[in-house]
């Protein structure tokens, strides 16, 4: 099957979102932006930082060439890290709440940092992990980047990567279409965004280049012979995977400083290195949940410290930034975007009603000693729920940290005199807790409750691709819902195709088996994936509905792989559900649901 039947056709929609003069500046000496981002690597994860196992020489070179950020924010979970990023928005405004069930979608109305950065004459570029949304309009080519090359929507095994990826020689999204390319996932990034810069650096253009990595996230699979020196030392598969993850992203930060340096591109070039939250594999103090390495508590997904305090490098020239150094102020992704529009003199978009939370870096960067205290606000709601007043909720201000666990279950630290956060202070102080609570009062009352979640598009403009859940699940036979939640675009007659296994899986009946992944050249480290069969399911018939309007049934064949319904539709919202009815009577959801317009 050709690779455009399963690409999306796609139009670039920006003139709604921003209202920004047409005339780009002057780009001879706008400074150019590379932000490398990694997937659950904390703060201690990093050999200048004192990790005992993993060796990271060149981010500890980054390390002393950088300006460094100690006190330095995300989020806890990677969608929301990385919406609050784009946008300079505390990621609850942006409707990103979690990073599934459809709870990741970047609201569209939300202007991102490459939109910002074209009308003044930048070229822009994605290499690696969107998390975002996989349809239109929420896919990166939808939101303002001239080039993206990455696997799926999420993580690598996703039921929205394509099928049998495993991270290395791997099919990728560019541009909308599906290529090869030859290599691990990382060093691919890593080289695509290199040739980016070359290029536009060769046409005299300033470049914009977002580089988030899918390692080292947890059950990440990479060669054995990377692993081999942590399973040596004692590691189990996932730890040494992991590290073996880091020390890619390592190798791959000397190949991009060697590549800035040979290029003359250092002198006008600012390279960062964050992380989308705290570890997924923290050395702890036995008996504790206290890392040993920064002596904070937490991990990834929680609100003490070592969920969301990670590190911040930025190197780049002295006229800039200033001299290598360390700065302690009370800082957080949100800070970003605001830093590039003073560095880099970008238009701002005339938009009162989404404000921008963060706050620029440059005045400190360059030599100024104020930073005036700030509250800042996060939130772990990773569901399909959505929002929850004070729920898994964090306030924060450069001494104290309120975390609600429930709305009657809260804890308050002092953070600097107790940076491991053992001693609560919620009875103590009151006073504090009184001042912190109202302080997130006044910020849920103006999240915009009257901009409701983002639901996936359906129009003529693409094909609408619903699944959910990870690959390894649905070889299992595990799924999800299969209740989707859609907005229809365009109104007209749209064809609906049920599938068991992703159209690119091959040829394959719906009730039949599949087999492991033959061209799979390294095996997962932790949780099983392609390498393991797909299960038969007995499967009697198919199921779609939409709420309140129809509810349709059809029979399969053994040979059958897929079911479809031509179906007219009005414009506006529809709550579909998809379901594969076996011969015991049970219903699951069926793991994939395409969707096209077919009439006007």
């Amino acid at each position: 099957m050709k690779s455009k039947a399963l690409t999306f056709s796609w139009i670039l929609l920006l003139s709604s979102v921003l209202n920004v003069p047409e005339k780009a500046k002057a780009v001879s000496n706008k400074p150019n932006i590379v932000i490398v981002m990694t997937d659950d690597q904390g703060w201690s994860d990093l050999g200048c930082h004192g990790h005992p196992i993993v060796s990271t020489p060149n981010l500890d070179r980054m390390h002393q060439q950088s300006v460094r950020l100690t006190n330095f924010h995300v989020d806890a979970f990677c969608s929301p890290t990385r919406a609050a990023l784009l946008t300079g928005r505390m990621s609850q405004r942006t409707g990103v709440t979690s990073t599934y069930g459809l709870r990741n979608l970047l609201r569209t109305d939300e202007t991102i940092m490459p939109q910002y950065f074209k009308p003044a004459g930048y070229r822009t570029g994605i290499f690696g992990k969107w998390h975002l949304g996989g349809n239109y309009p929420y896919r990166p080519i939808d939101r303002g980047f001239d080039e993206w090359l990455g696997l799926g929507n999420g993580g690598v095994g996703l039921a929205d990567d394509l099928w049998n990826n495993d991270r290395m020689d791997d099919r990728y999204w560019f541009n909308g279409e599906i290529v090869p390319k030859d290599g691990f996932c990382t060093d691919v990034y890593f080289e695509q965004a290199m040739d980016f810069a070359l290029k536009n650096s060769k046409k005299k253009k300033p470049f914009f280049i977002y580089l988030p990595t899918n390692v080292p996230h947890r059950a990440n699979n990479v060669p054995r012979e990377w692993m081999q020196p942590y399973l040596d030392q004692g590691c189990n598969q996932d730890q040494a995977s992991f590290y073996a993850g880091i020390n890619r992203v390592d190798l791959n930060m000397g190949r991009m400083i060697d590549f800035l340096e040979k290029e003359n591109l250092s002198k006008n070039t600012l390279l960062l290195f964050l992380t989308d939250n705290g570890s997924i594999h923290p050395i702890r103090k036995k008996g504790t949940d206290i890392d040993s390495v920064s002596g904070r508590r937490g991990m990834k997904g929680k609100l003490y410290e070592g969920g969301h305090r990670v590190p911040l490098f930025i190197r780049g020239p002295e006229h800039l930034i200033g001299k290598p150094r360390e700065l302690s102020i009370f800082s957080a992704h949100i800070d970003l975007l605001p830093t590039f529009v003073d560095l880099c003199e970008l238009a701002q978009p005339k938009r009162p009603s989404l404000p921008i939370d963060g706050r620029s870096l440059v005045p400190v960067l360059q030599g100024a000693d104020d930073w005036a205290d700030r509250t800042l606000f996060l939130h772990t709601q990773n569901g399909v729920k959505g929002p929850q007043k004070f729920e898994e909720a964090l306030v924060m201000t450069e001494q104290w940290r309120l975390i609600y666990h429930t709305p009657d279950h809260f804890e308050l630290f002092q953070i600097k005199k107790d940076p491991s956060q053992l001693h609560d202070l919620s009875t103590q102080r009151p006073e504090v807790v009184n001042r912190l609570k109202k302080a997130y009062n006044n910020y849920w009352n103006n999240l915009g409750g009257d901009r409701p979640l983002e639901r996936p598009r359906i129009s003529s403009q693409s094909t609408t691709w619903l699944t959910n859940g990870w690959q390894r699940s649905i070889r299992e036979g595990i799924t999800g819902s299969g209740s989707w939640p859609v907005t229809v675009e365009e109104p007209g007659t749209y064809l609906f195709e049920l599938r068991r296994w992703p159209r690119e899986s091959g040829n394959i009946a719906m009730r039949a088996p599949l087999p492991p992944a033959s061209n799979s050249k390294i095996k997962y480290a932790g949780n099983k994936g392609s390498d393991i069969p797909g299960r038969a399911l007995d499967i009697k018939a198919v199921e779609f509905s939409i709420k309140n309007a129809l509810t349709l049934q059809k029979e399969i064949a053994t040979a059958t792989e897929s079911i479809k319904f031509e179906i007219p539709l009005k414009e506006g919202p529809l709550d579909l559900t998809a379901k594969l009815i076996l011969k015991s009577g049970k219903k699951i959801g069926a793991p994939y649901l395409y969707i096209f317009k077919i009439q006007p």
